[in-house]
């Protein structure tokens, strides 16, 4: 095999691995998109060993995973095929950050409803106050990203990693392997996005920050305020 097959073979070597690379940032970046994170997070909060596990049967709890889903994955979702379809933003993706504001403030909105609907079921006062440091961070993500474009990937897991560990500090339990495990999650899905050149580092370690930082201070603010009225 002379010089030019070898530099061929390897070029082709080259598009393969790369295009492999590409492939896996889409995956990542749909499985660890902003919308499953409320999904993932009740998932954690109702199926993990925890004290706010035992309080239903696992009928209730899937079906509280279902509404959750509804509200905060399809109903966003289903925001960007109407946008689209009116020609209000260019992508579903929402590459343009300035496009990314109004879908925000609607999602916040649905995550409003969805602590309406439930506020009332007396569930522990964790769930609404989730929804609650939820919809405050999306609201200011949707304000940040007037004058910079944010990863709202990253504000997603980030959040989530501040929710496990705000749950850890509620309970007194260590879940000290999950938290690394989402800190983990985070540097895989933070390079996804780069690689993708959707952010850049700036980006995504800012949205992890307002993420994982809001969501440890508002969830344990607002758990405490709202304890003596939900609980």
């Amino acid at each position: 095999m002379n010089t030019k097959q070898i530099n061929h073979h390897f070029n082709l070597f080259a598009k393969f691995v790369f295009r492999m690379k590409i492939t896996i940032a889409k995956i990542i970046s749909y499985i660890f998109h902003p919308v499953f994170i409320p999904t993932y997070t009740f998932s954690f909060i109702l199926f993990t060993n925890n004290y706010f596990s035992f309080f239903f049967s696992n009928t209730i709890k899937l079906l509280l995973l279902a509404v959750t889903f509804f509200f905060t994955a399809l109903l966003p979702i289903l925001n960007l095929f109407i946008l689209r379809r009116f020609r209000l933003i260019s992508s579903f993706f929402l590459k343009d950050a300035r496009e990314r504001t109004f879908p925000y403030f609607i999602t916040s909105l649905f995550y409003i409803g969805l602590i309406y609907l439930i506020k009332d079921f007396r569930l522990p006062g964790i769930y609404v106050s989730f929804l609650i440091a939820s919809a405050i961070c999306i609201t200011a993500a949707a304000f940040i990203n007037l004058k910079w474009k944010i990863s709202a990937h990253l504000i997603g897991i980030g959040g989530l990693a501040g929710s496990v560990l705000a749950i850890s500090y509620i309970l007194h339990q260590n879940m000290l392997i999950w938290f690394c495990i989402l800190i983990l999650i985070s540097g895989i899905t933070a390079y996804s996005r780069i690689v993708l050149n959707e952010h850049t580092h700036p980006q995504t370690i800012a949205g992890f920050l307002l993420g994982s930082i809001g969501m440890f201070f508002l969830l344990i603010i607002a758990y405490f305020i709202n304890l003596h009225t939900i609980l």
